[in-house]
């Protein structure tokens, strides 16, 4: 009898074990140290940026002077929410001429957190419940075209004015 649960209860085991393993998701620029290291500060332009890594990740808002080339890798166990285990951002600086003025690789160690926050923006207007749409919307629709005049909710058609 003892022989006949080692399979099912290895099994159950396995499947357990197997459910518990983390999950790695990459996101983002798969960093690639190789075209990394063929761009060198004054004799790189754009456009041999962009061909050695692609298009940036994201780029300054304000001016098109940095170029930023970013990695994440997070794991994630069974239903826990993911945890960030690695992370690269490559920012390209470039002067006014286009030729790449600084280039820097920072890791995880050098992120920092930002507090975020909670609040929210008015705006103007009401806010209605559902019931309050609903009765507010009573009697704007007429149910018999000919009652208006002409289609639900139009303008009266030549029929309904005589002409």
């Amino acid at each position: 009898m003892a022989q006949r649960l080692v399979l099912p209860v290895a099994v159950g085991v396995a499947l357990f074990a197997g459910a518990c393993s983390p999950t790695t998701v990459n996101h983002g620029y798969r960093f690639n140290q190789e075209a990394f290291d063929q761009i060198e500060p004054g004799v790189s332009t754009r456009q041999d940026v962009a061909s050695l890594m692609g298009s940036p990740t994201t780029f300054n808002s304000f001016s098109d002077t940095s170029w930023y080339y970013i990695e994440q890798k997070s794991e994630r166990r069974s239903f826990y929410q993911s945890n960030l285990v690695d992370q690269r951002v490559v920012a390209i600086d470039f002067d006014p001429s286009g030729v790449v003025a600084d280039i820097r690789l920072r890791g995880l160690d050098d992120a920092r957190q930002v507090a975020v926050v909670e609040r929210t923006t008015p705006t103007g207007g009401n806010e209605l419940t559902v019931v309050q749409q609903f009765v507010g919307n009573i009697g704007r629709f007429n149910r018999d075209p000919a009652d208006a005049g002409g289609p639900i909710g139009g303008p009266p058609s030549d029929a309904a004015t005589g002409l």
